[in-house]
């Protein structure tokens, strides 16, 4: 009978040793693709600061159009996404007065942003 739980109790000890390296690879494989969504999302600022970059040489003919004239990308229920995109943008050395216009914020948001961000960055760096 004392066999019979000596044999139970291995193969639970096994059952939790597999189980841990499955949840080691998945939170693993998690962390990679979290790292692969940030790096996308950086270029993806930084294409849409060339973008409108390009746009602002080439329409030199035409006066560019007011910040109330620029549809916002994002629309009012995702504040969240609008907050880490006009953050990108920031980063990606856009002014206070574009990232408003391009995420739907107002300047005063825009520029905190920008001060935030200008914040981190020397605090990372000392």
């Amino acid at each position: 009978m004392w066999y019979l739980l000596l044999l139970l109790a291995l193969v639970i000890v096994v059952a939790q040793f597999l189980l841990w390296r499955l949840q080691r690879r998945l939170l693993t494989g998690l962390m990679e693709s979290r790292r692969r969504v940030q790096a996308l999302e950086e270029a993806m600022a930084r294409l849409t600061t060339a973008w409108s970059l390009l746009q602002e040489q080439h329409s030199t003919a035409a006066p560019a159009p007011a910040p109330a004239a620029i549809s916002p990308i994002s629309t009012p229920d995702d504040s969240e996404d609008r907050y880490r995109r006009a953050l990108m943008l920031a980063q990606s050395g856009l002014d206070a007065r574009r990232v408003a216009a391009i995420c739907g914020l107002g300047e005063g948001e825009a520029e905190l942003l920008l001060r935030m961000q200008r914040g981190e960055e020397r605090h990372g760096r000392e």
